[in-house]
């Protein structure tokens, strides 16, 4: 489509989900990316129900359907039919995909020739992929113009599995506004809590309906923490609707008196202020937002080595890195941290400074621009006043 030199560039992101890590950045990554020469609009398979952390500040288009509807494939036929609608009625330069089928559906769009540029997130290494869903996305690795990956482990992910050629990958890797740490709620909360001055608190923050956060092997690390550290109490923070097996585990493992979970909170900041130490127990990471906050708020982390968490975690320096499913080496290491409070602040300051040079969104949001701005001047039809546009914030 062309416009005169004022028109806004136009980019449409498709998602699946709002909520969890990737719909909260995603939705971060939009308010910076929205101005007056750009015109951002996300459409969602499922609205933000409950509330998320992030509130969007552009137009939200939720791709609705019949209850009956909901079977494999008329489901996702009647998707594709409103996207495309959507598609016709905004005419944007740029569409942006995230999670399975609203890739698949861009990659449909720009095949009939409906899309002037096609851009892709891979949020994690794909663990929740098939062999049906790889062999899709291999058969048509040609069409997207650039596949955006949040760390060199899913891009190394992404070759592999999807065998896309390395020159449409960029790597982008997430990042967090700047927090002023909420300090002044850290003895609020831990009085709310029914927590004494001299109990050290370690907590992990995670979206825990997926059992790739490894929420399990956090509480079974606990009783081997508290021998060794009897004054610890520990918090899970996060939806969770599987939270009554969990309970029942701390209750099998004899903690319950010492582990609190507090649910979903739309402002996270105070209960990260309420932490000594952060720890993230996962399977498997794209890159992760909780150590990306952790750090941020001034705390050490203990995280498993898998996915990007080496990229965000410098060993001995910011955090500790242990291998996955391992109990001992995690408490351990835990440990370590809740004896020395010098050496809890010293990786708490330099985690927050890695966070400040390298991961700050106003940063993560210009090379998305980058990746549109290439794109487009080299996209068929493409005008330099459509460039100059992407470029300008």
């Amino acid at each position: 489509m062309v416009r005169d030199s004022s028109s806004a560039v136009r980019i449409l992101i498709v998602t699946d989900d709002l909520g969890g890590g990737t719909g909260n950045h995603l939705l971060s990554v939009a308010k910076h990316l929205a101005s007056p020469s750009r015109d951002v609009r996300i459409v969602s398979r499922v609205a933000q129900n409950p509330p998320e952390r992030v509130t969007p500040t552009g137009p939200v288009e939720v791709l609705s359907r019949p209850p009956w509807l909901d079977v494999y494939p008329f489901g996702q036929v009647w998707r594709f039919r409103q996207l495309s609608r959507c598609v016709a009625r905004v005419a944007p330069d740029i569409i942006h995909t995230y999670f399975f089928w609203p890739i698949v559906y861009g990659r449909i769009l720009k095949r009939l020739g409906r899309v002037r540029v096609l851009v892709e997130n891979r949020e994690d290494e794909g663990f929740n992929w098939g062999r049906n869903e790889y062999a899709l996305l291999r058969w048509t690795r040609s069409l997207p113009d650039r596949v955006i990956c949040v760390s060199d482990a899913v891009g190394r992910a992404v070759r592999e599995k999807e065998g896309l050629d390395p020159s449409r990958i960029a790597v982008i890797r997430n990042g967090v506004d700047a927090t002023n740490g909420a300090l002044s709620a850290r003895s609020t909360i831990r009085r709310q809590l029914g927590l004494t001055h001299d109990q050290l608190v370690v907590g992990m923050v995670a979206n825990l309906n997926r059992a790739v956060k490894g929420a399990s092997y956090f509480l079974e690390a606990i009783p081997v923490i508290l021998q060794r550290v009897p004054q610890a109490r520990f918090l899970v923070i996060g939806s969770n609707p599987h939270e009554s097996a969990l309970r029942q585990h701390t209750k099998a493992l004899g903690i319950d008196a010492y582990v609190m979970f507090v649910g979903f909170h739309k402002d996270i900041s105070p209960w990260y202020a309420a932490l000594d130490v952060s720890v993230l127990t996962s399977l498997s990471e794209g890159l992760s937002l909780t150590l990306l906050e952790s750090m941020d708020h001034g705390l050490p982390v203990v995280a498993t080595s898998v996915g990007g968490n080496p990229e965000v975690v410098v060993d001995g320096e910011t955090g500790f890195l242990v291998p996955p499913a391992q109990t001992e080496a995690f408490a351990n290491r835990v440990v370590q941290l809740l004896r020395d409070a010098d050496l809890r602040a010293r990786m708490g300051h330099a985690g927050r400074l890695r966070i400040e040079r390298q991961f700050r969104l106003p940063g993560v949001a210009s090379r998305y621009l980058d990746v549109y701005h290439d794109l487009l001047s080299c996209a068929p039809q493409a005008r330099r006043s459509d460039c100059a546009a992407a470029a300008r914030g």
